[in-house]
Order: structure tokens, then sequence, then C-alpha cells
């Protein structure tokens, strides 16, 4: 099966989630499962002019050699979802040159190879999107990676636009994360990152994320979650909504 790309870019740094400010390669799918509202990459949800088929041993060759090119030794596999995809023998690859490997998917699809990668970001879509809660589906997967010898880590990370996004980012706090903690001996973590509410604006975003970035720090002080990160979108910040960076 051949995995369409929307775009291969860097080497940049991840802007958010367990490994932000590291220099990384992005690949990026085309294709998904959800139509989020606010989705800051829509021109991935179909192929167009610049999209290009990969065969798995092919992508990764292209990837490994960019990584020698730049001093590279990171890979982050985003889309679009890439759990629509088999990227197991890609990351196979890569981590036999020592390559890391990261998957960003908003948790709709668990496919096999998704234990092989070394960090995996799920970022369920808050009510604010107008897609499905797939936590059933997330809490089903970290309870039966808990039973096998893979320790991936593991992070929820939910983009927070209101207060409706907030209560839901609280659900998964105390149904996923302490579920994970109380149930398996899995590290899962929680991040919340700040709400892009305007993927088309020109410019210069950083006084708006900011403010709201606030925001979501002094209503976190107030919740009850104890083991929570909050981050900006540090990509916004520096480079606003331009893409490729």
């Amino acid at each position: 099966m051949l995995i369409p790309v929307a775009e291969i870019f860097g080497p940049t740094i991840q802007g958010e989630g367990p490994n932000v400010g590291l220099k990384t390669l992005f690949v990026r799918v085309v294709g998904c499962d959800f139509k989020c509202e606010w989705c800051d990459s829509k021109f991935a949800w179909k192929m167009d002019d610049n999209s290009e088929q990969y065969g798995d041993e092919r992508l990764a060759r292209r990837l490994l050699t960019m990584c020698q090119e730049t001093n590279t030794a990171h890979v982050i596999l985003t889309g679009g979802n890439p759990c629509l995809y088999d990227f197991g023998k890609v990351i196979d690859i890569l981590h036999n040159e020592g390559i890391g490997v990261d998957v960003e998917t908003q948790g709709s699809k668990t496919p096999y190879w998704l234990c092989k990668a070394d960090t995996i970001v799920f970022s369920p879509k808050a009510p604010s999107s107008k897609q499905p809660d797939v936590k059933d589906n997330i809490n089903e997967w970290i309870q039966t990676i808990g039973k096998t010898e893979f320790r991936p880590k593991i992070v929820i990370k939910i983009p927070v636009f209101d207060e409706e996004d907030f209560k839901f980012a609280e659900s998964y706090y105390e149904d996923v994360v302490m579920n994970a903690i109380w149930q398996t001996n899995l590290d899962v973590k929680m991040y919340l990152s700040v709400g892009n509410t305007n993927t088309t604006e020109k410019g210069s975003i950083a006084e708006r994320v900011l403010l709201d970035y606030e925001k979501l720090i002094e209503r976190t002080m107030e919740s009850g979650m104890k083991k929570v990160y909050v981050l900006p979108q540090m990509h916004t910040l520096v480079w606003g909504n331009k893409q490729g960076v």
C-alpha cells in the first residue's frame, strides 16, 4: 500500500507537546478521517499537485538521506492522520539507523505498528472541533499495550479553545491519564495547548496566542489536574500561520 504524502519539511523544531524545541523532520500525510472546524492543515485532507505517493522503503530512504544531509536524528509522522497507513517498515528502517520516530494522531485508528514509535501523541478532538470523541478507543489501546513489553512514551495533547474544551480535557485527565497510572505501569502524560482561533491570519499572531496562553494557564491552575503541562504552540509564536515550518 502506497503512502500519500502532502509534504516533507524541515529540519525545524517540534512546536508543541513533550518534545517541544526538538530538531526534527516532519512527514505530513494526505488523508484524514476527521474534518475539524479549526484544522490548520486542511490542504492535507486530499491529494493535490504537490502530493506524492511513496512506497515504504522509498519513503524511509528519502528520510534517511534528508536526516544525513541536515544532521537530524528525529522524524515526526503527522497529518492528516498517519494511522490510516502502514508505517511499520518505515519506522523499523529509521530505527535501525538511529533515527527516532514520533507519531501524532487523534486516536481514531490504532494500527499494530503504533507501538513501535518512540513517542505517541494522541490528540483527541474536543467539542469545538465538531468531531466524535475517541476516548474509549484510546483507553482500550493503552490497556492493551500495558500488557505487552512495549513501553513507548504516551501523551494526551488537547488543544483548548473554550470552556467546553477545557472540561473535555479534564475528563481525559481522569478517565485516561489517571486510569492508565492506576491500571497499568505506563507513564501517560497530559498536555494542554492553546487553540489557534484564526489559522488564516497573516503576519505575527504572537500577541493573540500569548494572551490566550495566559488565560489557559490561569484556568488550569484553578483545576483539579495535578500533573499537567500547559504550552503554547511554539511555532505560532515564531512563524504565525506559515506552512512548512
